[in-house]
């Protein structure tokens, strides 16, 4: 069976800080990209506002980090506006909902794949972390349960396969790719934005791989002994 029959979540926190296990998300959003036409889903849309722990010393005693008033500025949201906002658990538990809308056969082997920029360092612990607190987890192995088990896709990654040799690229980072791309930056670090972005590029990038991945001979690569580089 092809591997692009499961679902591609592209998701991306906002947060009062830069520690992922201790963070305090302020914002999720999420688009789901159908895995075989590389086209947004119907309803593949989620976003919503955190409410997080303000009160410094509180946060602390619940093994948290403070907000941040530089997180705030970047993200460019209020404490009187977060303070206004679900809890947590209540929006985590209805992104759960969200991706296993996006299920099609119900089982973890079908979980949708996760999907973002930097996820491997930054959002995969946070989700670990909040499926931990609210679950879901496997009653097997313990760990999360929303995203699929093996894959994922960190466009970071991708992105530094493709421009590491690039002597005019000096950095990877997301705005940076965007001026790159000639991509807006109008709304940059607002969660939803920021999956929009990383969605179009992740998009362009399977795209390519598709083109190009007929015309490059895998089988037998190294076969013969004289094609092995070590």
């Amino acid at each position: 069976m092809a591997l692009n029959t499961r679902d591609i979540i592209v998701f991306d926190f906002e947060t009062g800080s830069r520690n992922p296990l201790k963070t305090q998300p302020t914002q999720i959003a999420a688009v789901v990209i159908h895995g075989k036409s590389l086209k947004l889903k119907e309803g593949g849309m989620f976003n919503s506002e955190m409410k997080p722990i303000l009160d410094d010393e509180e946060a602390v005693a619940a093994g948290l980090d403070p907000i941040e008033d530089e997180a705030l500025d970047i993200t460019r949201k209020t404490r009187k506006a977060l303070a206004k906002a679900p809890t947590p658990k209540y929006v985590w538990r209805k992104f759960g909902k969200f991706c296993a809308m996006h299920n099609w056969k119900g089982t973890s082997w079908f979980n949708p794949i996760a999907a973002g920029y930097n996820i491997n360092h930054f959002d995969l612990p946070i989700a670990e972390r909040m499926c931990q607190m609210y679950g879901p987890v496997d009653k097997k192995s313990g760990r999360q349960d929303i995203f699929h088990k093996i894959y994922k896709i960190d466009l970071m990654d991708t992105v530094y396969m493709w421009m590491e040799s690039n002597p005019s690229v000096h950095s990877i980072s997301m705005d940076s790719m965007r001026d790159m791309l000639g991509m807006s930056k109008e709304n940059a670090h607002d969660a939803l934005q920021d999956v929009k972005d990383t969605a179009n590029i992740l998009i362009k990038f399977m795209k390519l791989h598709r083109e190009l991945s007929p015309k490059v001979k895998f089988e037998k690569a190294f076969a013969n002994k004289n094609d092995l580089y070590i």
